[in-house]
């Protein structure tokens, strides 16, 4: 084994060979490599010394691999590519978009419906087809909602894919001591010697053999997007922070490098981060947990009554195939089959509106999701901050001055040092101003060359000063340095920029307003206080210095060697130092304080530096004082579960610093433990396992890799952190309004159940039909029930604590619902169907116990309590009419309902009829059941009938009493009267 991997990846690489080990099923095999990726990266092979890599890889630096050797690495380890998931067809992502959820119940609703037709067809010869059509609209209404969902649920298990676009398909490797320009990427295994150069991506994890100039690109994985130096120099323990390693997937934007495969296909950094994003499983929405409570609780509630039917019409005696058909139109009755669809359509709505306000949703539930956020893990770059680099501070001998104070152009005027200062910085720069416009370079010296161009025109002093030689900065040095010619003065100017403690050890000078002076050793210690003190808001110190070439040492035709040094370095003079920083944007303070309002916790995770990391978390108000609790990357690397858990519970503000993939993605994990609803923001591709695990996934639009936005459930359009507290607030709105509509579907569940009662237990003829309970649920009731998505926020949703434990649907509300304005309408129908009866000669007293004559097609002769014979046609028409009128009693209660349901709390003559889309809605209501019951043809098919002007006033006392109750409900809660009996019983 330990021939062809390395002992401190050996265990790891054996779950990811080609040949699963015996013993593992498929699907134990992915958990078990999903439990692997979860780990920090433990490998040694960026830090031993090369010559040992060479021979615990069986490699040469020079000849590279024998094609003998790589054939056999590749049988062993399996090709440099990434290993998907167990992946599922479209087809299972399609059964299980139809069958999750509330769409079980539906389902279950249909087939009992088909169930119900093919006992009355086989006991019938004329069977009514109502049950069949139910069953009918029952199964479309779930067909439509399951392909919705599975539109969204098949785009987001497309994660791999996106990865894997992201890979080369040929490279350049050392094979039998000849350079192979196309060896397929997949062939690639460790231990060959690769070459990269400027434009090429980096074909596996590489250790960094020789180079020149090297830079790569690293925003591929990381989202930075600041090219970054790699060479030969000595690694860090940890081998993402590393700077002899480049990683698969990144580009290559300058020079050249050669080097050594240590880490190929799902092992390289970029295969950890996509097999934990393809294999981890997002955590079920608040909304989707709601649905599957209340759907538990609706089935017990539907099978107890049809239980208490069934044990009812047996005592009644009713034959054993009614009762079966009985008991199935009770559990029927009980299915609120336009709570999916309006559902569906209310987050649709909102998820529209929410583009508007830069917030873009890919998944549905993801809207409702942020409302009930307990805590946001944010990254820093761009999200927090502007994404760009901008100079703060300029110090030039014992002054700070604070660039964008008002009187700083004052303040440096006339000073010597700081006219040097701009010479410098206007040189000792790669970044140059592109054609059409904008500056092309690295962030740091973009914002150097755009603060100059503020003071003067920094390309007039390039040409003044044409460039002749350049060493470019590099992480071992950590200075940049160029030389000049002063045209002028027929002279050559040095010029340097770097870290400050290596410029300073450099400078025998130091330039003052005035005249140069010696830069003793207090002065330095006075200088190194200043960079402290300006490090620890959180800004990138940048020393610059000059030296004045002597030009008898020097003269115009000198040949300056950059490689072989053969010009001072040393002995310079000190100029002054430039404080960068990437500003925080404008509104991020105030958007973390309307999430403390909202009792929302914030935390920032950021790869950044922890000095950086706790003065950007000040400046925008995620910390509140200077004893803000930090942790790093190589302190959670040692945490216990428990001490995290422990962390987390004392430290209400604390900040991630220098942290991993993988430890974003224990963050979450453990606040989730703790029961916490976690928005996460990312842009990077090593964000997407923490995306992909987090309740919400929120990727960044501007700055976000393709990975992060397809792995994310919401898009910042604007990358913008308070966009996110806008989504919060319309989530809690949603979140409220569903409540009411929900309120008010079911609602009218009790009309539509009771009259069943009625008609089992008392036998009277039915009041209301299959078709018009049909007409009401996906008809007339679904415009108001999506409309009250529309209503305005309450005033307190961004001052109350997130919902996470507040049901969508609580015993209050069911109280409300069938012990309170249910009833009401129900009794409302009651009335309105006995007076239509009883104008047709049947009065209510003699309507109980007639149901047996009244459906038997062979009696043509029932008489009513006037005595009139009617036949069965004939008596089926006035059961018609009768059902019509409970019909349209139960929509214009139901308008009433529309209309008490816009307030749960305040009263309607404070919240006032000002949504728009409800009042239309209200109207199409009642021009809908108009429709319904004067159409010819369809008031045939739907069972209703041609009713009398003055049956439609029926139900108008009753919308009196609901309305005045509920106001005086809502009075009493508001005023919490009878001891707040209301508040208890009644208030969702």
């Amino acid at each position: 084994m330990s021939s062809v991997t390395s002992s401190s990846t050996a265990s790891l690489s054996e779950f990811f060979r080609p040949i699963t080990p015996k013993g593992l099923r498929s699907r134990d095999l992915s958990n078990t490599r999903l439990n692997l990726l979860k780990k920090e990266i433990k490998t040694d092979l960026h830090l031993i010394p090369l010559q040992e890599l060479y021979e615990t890889l069986q490699t040469d630096p020079v000849n590279g691999l024998t094609k003998e050797r790589a054939e056999v690495l590749l049988a062993f380890h399996g090709p440099n590519t990434l290993t998907p998931a167990t992946e599922h067809g479209w087809l299972r992502v399609l059964i299980k978009s139809l069958c999750t959820g509330f769409s079980i119940l539906i389902w279950l609703g249909a087939l009992l419906c088909f169930v119900a037709y093919i006992i009355e067809s086989s006991t019938k010869a004329d069977p009514n087809r109502d049950n069949l059509y139910l069953s009918c609209v029952l199964v479309t209404v779930d067909i439509v909602c399951g392909l919705f969902s599975f539109y969204h649920n098949y785009k987001s298990s497309k994660i791999m894919k996106t990865f894997k676009s992201m890979l080369p398909t040929y490279a350049n490797c050392v094979r039998d001591g000849v350079l192979h320009n196309e060896i397929p990427v997949c062939d690639i295994v460790k231990g060959d010697i690769v070459h990269v150069q400027a434009g090429d991506i980096v074909p596996a994890d590489i250790r960094i053999i020789e180079s020149k100039g090297f830079k790569v690109d690293n925003s591929s994985l990381t989202g930075e997007s600041v090219a970054v130096s790699r060479s030969n120099t000595e690694g860090s323990p940890n081998i993402l922070e590393s700077q002899n390693v480049a990683f698969f997937s990144t580009q290559c934007v300058e020079g050249w490098a050669l080097g050594v495969v240590i880490c190929c296909g799902d092992l390289t950094a970029l295969g950890r981060v996509a097999g934990l994003a393809a294999r981890l499983t997002p955590a079920p929405s608040p909304l989707a947990r709601e649905i599957r409570r209340f759907m538990r609780y609706m089935s017990i509630w539907a099978l107890g009554l049809g239980l208490l039917i069934a044990i009812s019409t047996m005592f009644l005696g009713y034959p054993f195939m009614q009762t079966i058909i009985f008991v199935i139109g009770i559990i029927v009755a009980n299915i609120p089959e336009g709570l999916q669809p309006t559902i569906t359509a209310s987050l649709t709505i909102t998820a529209q509106r929410m583009v508007k306000k830069n917030c873009l949703i890919k998944n549905l539930d993801a809207v409702e999701a942020l409302g009930a956020c307990t805590v946001i893990c944010s990254d820093k770059t761009g999200t927090l901050t502007e994404n760009k680099m901008v100079v703060h501070h300029i110090w030039t001998w014992n002054k700070v001055h604070f660039v964008l104070g008002p009187d700083f152009n004052s303040a440096v005027q006339n000073n010597n040092a700081y006219s040097y200062l701009k010479i410098c910085g206007a040189l000792c720069s790669n970044a140059d101003v592109k054609i059409g416009g904008g500056i092309r370079g690295d962030a740091s010296e973009i914002a150097i060359l755009n603060f100059l161009f503020q003071q003067n025109d920094p390309l007039n002093i390039r040409k003044n000063y044409p460039k002749i030689a350049e060493i470019p900065f590099n992480s071992a040095n950590k200075y940049q340095i160029s030389v000049h010619l002063e045209a002028s003065k027929a002279r050559f100017i040095v010029v340097m920029k770097g870290a400050p403690e290596i410029i300073f050890a450099r400078c025998l000078t130091v330039a003052t307003d005035t005249k140069d002076i010696i830069f003793t050793d207090d002065m330095k210690r006075i200088a190194d206080t200043v960079i402290e003190n300006l490090a620890k808001t959180g800004e990138r110190i940048m020393a610059f210095a000059d030296l004045v070439l002597n030009p008898k040492q020097f003269p115009l035709n000198y040949s300056f060697n950059t490689d072989d040094v053969n010009f001072p370095l040393e002995n310079l003079r000190l100029l002054g130092i430039m404080g960068l920083m990437d500003p925080p944007r404008e509104e991020v303070r105030t958007a973390i304080g309307r999430a403390r309002d909202a009792g929302i916790r914030v935390m920032m995770i950021t790869g950044d530096h922890p000095a950086t990391a706790r003065a950007v978390a000040l400046e925008v108000g995620i910390a509140t004082s200077t004893n803000c609790h930090v942790v790093t990357g190589n302190e959670l690397r040692n945490m216990t579960p428990d001490l995290l858990h422990w962390t987390l519970d004392k430290h209400y503000e604390i900040v991630f610093a220098r942290t991993s993939p993988t430890q974003k993605l224990q963050i979450v994990e453990a606040c989730q433990r703790e029961g916490a609803i976690v928005a996460v923001t990312g842009d990077g591709v090593n964000d997407a396992p923490a995306l992909r695990r987090a309740d919400i996934g929120i990727s960044m639009g501007i700055t976000g890799s393709q990975v992060s936005k397809q792995t994310a459930d919401i898009i910042l359009m604007d990358d913008n952190f308070a966009t996110i507290i806008v989504g919060i607030e319309e989530g809690r709105r949603i979140f409220d309004n569903l409540k009411k509509s929900v309120c008010y579907i079911l609602i009218s569940n009790v009309p539509e159940i009771a009259p069943v009662f009625m008609f089992i237990l008392f036998s009277i003829p039915l009041p209301l039909g299959v078709m018009t309970i049909l007409c009401v649920d996906l008809g007339t009731d679904m415009w108001p029930a999506v409309a009250l998505s529309y209503e305005r926020a309450e005033s307190d949703v961004m001052t109350r604590p997130a919902h996470v434990h507040d049901p969508l649907v609580t015993p209050q509300m069911l109280i409300l619902v069938y012990l309170h304005l249910g009833l009401i309408e129900f009794a409302a129908g009651m009335y309105a169907y006995f007076i239509v009866m009883a104008e047709f000669g049947f009065y209510p007293n003699h309507l109980f116990g007639i149901r047996q004559k009244w459906d038997n097609e062979a009696i043509s002769d029932v008489t009513d309590s006037l005595g009139q014979e009617w036949t069965y046609a004939e008596r089926k028409e006035v059961e018609q009419a009768a059902q019509a009128a409970y019909f349209v009693a139960v929509v214009l209660m139901q308008m009433m309902n529309g209309v008490i349901c816009k307030t749960r709390y305040n009263s309607l003559f404070h919240v006032g009829m000002k949504n728009k889309i409800l009042n239309t809605g209200l109207v199409f209501e009642l021009l809908l059941s108009c429709v319904i019951c004067y159409t010819p043809g369809v008031n045939t098919f739907f069972r209703t009938y041609p009713l009398k002007l003055r049956w439609w006033f029926l139900a108008l006392p009753f919308c009196a009493f609901m309305f005045a109750f509920d106001e005086f409900r809502k009075y009493c809660i508001r005023r919490r009267l009878f001891g707040g009996w209301y508040n208890t019983l009644t208030f969702y």
